[in-house]
């Protein structure tokens, strides 16, 4: 599963898969943390995949490429909207964080990230 979701996200196998090796190599670093109560193990590794793939994608303010995001989803999305949405969902930047880069008041990060879900939604039909 972990597997499909990295491919999904750098478009290519080999890649994903030098990803995935690098995800279970830092699992020794961090076994306090799936040991935790009520942590999902599938949970923690996927977001020890989205922080590896933050070089992969790069900085938020940088244009998505065609070649690292090539789904149907994000191709709908302007160039606003994708460095808001690939900023949280793959990068796991905060609300806050992508505010003061892109030099924006929360809310309006907030009103991108919804019209992000929104062309999601739509496209799913």
């Amino acid at each position: 599963m972990l597997l499909g979701y990295i491919v999904e996200a750098v478009k290519n196998r080999d890649i994903a898969e030098q990803y995935l090796i690098a995800v279970f190599n830092d699992v020794q670093n961090e076994l306090d943390e799936f040991t935790k109560p009520g942590v999902n193990a599938f949970c923690r590794l996927q977001l020890m995949a989205r922080k590896k793939l933050i070089d992969f994608f790069g900085s938020s303010t940088e244009p998505v490429s065609e070649e690292k995001s090539n789904n149907k989803y994000t191709a709908k999305m302007n160039r606003e909207q994708q460095i808001v949405f690939c900023g949280v969902h793959w990068q796991g930047k905060t609300i806050a964080r992508l505010a003061t880069e892109l030099n924006k008041p929360d809310e309006a990060i907030r009103k991108i990230l919804k019209e992000c879900f929104t062309i999601i939604r739509s496209s799913s039909k």
